[in-house]
C-alpha cells in the first residue's frame, strides 16, 4: 500500500496537468439562495469551524470559493451550512477532509460512519450520494456534521479513492474541480445525533433542489 501511495504521488507532482475541467466560476455565494424550502437565513452567521486545517498557508489553500452560513426554520432548528469549492484539484493541494479540520481546531471526533444523502442524485454516479455522518466535541459544544465530498465525479469515504481519481485525471492531462458540502449543527452533549443527522440530511436535499441545474452541478454532478 505504501508503495502504491508514494507512486500516486509521485505521479501527481510530475504530470502537472494544466487544462481545467471546470468553467466558468460558480459565483456560489451569489446562486445559493437565501431562503428555500422552509429554511431562511440569518443575517448573522455563528462562527463555524473553518475548512481548512490550522497553519496551511495561501499555497496550501485548495478553494477558490468559500460560502459560510447559517440557517434556521420555524421549528427554530439552526443549520450551519460551508460550502468551499476549488477548481484545480491537485495531490498536494485538495479539499480538507472535515475529520481532520475539526480536531485541528481543537475538536474531537466522536464517531464517523458512512452514509448516503436520500434524494441527492448524482447522475455521474448513477446513485444518491455518499457521504459521512460525523459528531464532535469540543469548545464546550457537541456538533454533528453531514457532508460530502465531491472530486471530479467521484464521491468517496476514502482519501485513497480521491487520489486515484486526481491522478486518473491528470494521466489524461486535466485537473478537476472538487467542493465540500457540509452542514452541521451544535446541540446538548447528551443529545441523540440520529434525528440532527436526518435535519442536516434534509436540508441540504431541499438546498440541492433549490438551485437551478447549472450551479447544482458543482454540488452534485
Amino acid at each position: 500500500m505504501s508503495i502504491l501511495l508514494v507512486g500516486i504521488g509521485s505521479a501527481g507532482l510530475l504530470l502537472r496537468p494544466s487544462i481545467n475541467a471546470a468553467v466558468p466560476d460558480p459565483n456560489l455565494e451569489q446562486a445559493v439562495p437565501e431562503r428555500f424550502g422552509e429554511w431562511r437565513m440569518l443575517p448573522n452567521a455563528l462562527v463555524q469551524a473553518s475548512v481548512v486545517t490550522k497553519g496551511a498557508t495561501s499555497t496550501d489553500q485548495p478553494y477558490d470559493e468559500v460560502v459560510s452560513r447559517t440557517y434556521v426554520n420555524a421549528r427554530g432548528d439552526m443549520v450551519m451550512l460551508a460550502l468551499a469549492y476549488g477548481k484545480n484539484q491537485r495531490q498536494e493541494v485538495k479539499v480538507h477532509r472535515p475529520e481532520l479540520c475539526y480536531p485541528a481546531q481543537g475538536f474531537k471526533v466522536m464517531s464517523l460512519q458512512p452514509t448516503v444523502f436520500a434524494g441527492v442524485h448524482s447522475k455521474a454516479a448513477g446513485q444518491d450520494v455518499t457521504g459521512q455522518r460525523m459528531v464532535v466535541d469540543g469548545r464546550g459544544n457537541k456538533e454533528v456534521v453531514s457532508y460530502w465530498i465531491r472530486i471530479g465525479d467521484t464521491y468517496s469515504a476514502s482519501p485513497w479513492r480521491i487520489r486515484w481519481q486526481i491522478m486518473q485525471e491528470g494521466l489524461q492531462g486535466r485537473m478537476t474541480d472538487g467542493i465540500l458540502v457540509r452542514a452541521s449543527q451544535r446541540v446538548n452533549t447528551d443529545a441523540d445525533p440520529g434525528p440532527y443527522h436526518q435535519v442536516l440530511e434534509t436540508f441540504t436535499r431541499d438546498l440541492i433542489q433549490a438551485l437551478p441545474p447549472d450551479k447544482r452541478s458543482y454540488l452534485v454532478r
